[in-house]
């Protein structure tokens, strides 16, 4: 054994065996935040469409609900067109009947529901609108076959073409030709509520096997308008009295006095 150290001929660093290698440095992760990514344009004619959402006018709809937004005004809260009364000319009725006619008359007024109610044909002191309700009776057609009379109750109020007697403002007899469409209202407390709007839409004459049948429908009348009548206080009444021999209203005002 020696005791004096030999001297290597090796170059070179030394390296120890048992060491552990180093490992190398793990690569680094990007930290700086990507550009924001625009989306592609695709050239387009006149057409926009968008895969996130949809704009419309006047409201939104989600998707597939089958929904519009536009609308056509036909919806259950459109407000529904007035009643349109017939504009053609009756035929005319005759100014006076045979033994074997009576009067006919066609009544059409408006109701709550925008529509009209028409009474065809309309029975005599039949009440206007409804008993419950009483604000006209119809007297019958004028001599004449012209025109159809309808007693005024107190509180009603009228506009229209219609004639009254004795005046418009105290109005208790209203003669309406037809075709000619009246305004009817009511006087109340607050002011004035218009209920309803009609017409007389026909005068005609009807024919009956007999003369005896013919003078049963001239009689024929409500009894709720002759109870209404007969409670009533208007004093034009006496001026219009209704003769079954004529099957018509007649006018004494227009009589002369000692036969001339």
């Amino acid at each position: 054994v020696r005791t004096v150290p030999l001297h290597s001929r090796l170059r070179g660093h030394a390296r120890d065996p048992f060491a552990q290698p180093k490992q190398k440095a793990a690569a680094k992760v990007a930290t700086t935040p990507q550009a924001a990514t625009k989306p592609a344009t695709t050239p387009t004619t006149g057409t926009t469409t968008t895969s996130t959402s949809s704009t419309t006018t006047g409201g939104t709809s989600p998707s597939g609900t089958g929904g519009s937004g536009s609308s056509s005004g036909s919806g259950s809260g459109s407000t529904p067109p007035p009643p349109t009364f017939s504009t053609a000319p009756p035929k005319p009725a005759p100014t006076g009947l045979s033994a074997t006619q009576s009067y006919h008359v066609t009544l059409a007024i408006t109701n709550s529901a925008g529509g009209l109610d028409t009474s065809d044909p309309l029975e005599r002191l039949s009440i206007i609108p409804n008993a419950q309700e009483p604000l006209l009776v119809e007297l019958g057609v004028l001599k004449g076959g012209h025109r159809v009379l309808f007693a005024v109750e107190p509180q009603t109020v009228l506009s229209g073409p219609g004639r009254c007697t004795p005046g418009s403002v105290d109005c208790e007899i209203l003669s309406l030709a037809p075709g000619q469409i009246e305004q009817l209202s009511v006087s109340s407390p607050t002011g004035t509520v218009a209920l309803a709007k009609f017409a007389v839409t026909d005068i005609k004459a009807d024919g009956h096997p007999s003369a005896a049948a013919a003078d049963q429908a001239r009689r024929k009348e409500s009894a709720a308008g002759r109870r209404l009548l007969n409670q009533s206080n208007l004093s034009a009444l006496s001026l219009f009295a209704y003769r079954p021999s004529l099957g018509a209203v007649v006018d004494l005002r227009n009589l002369s006095v000692g036969g001339n």
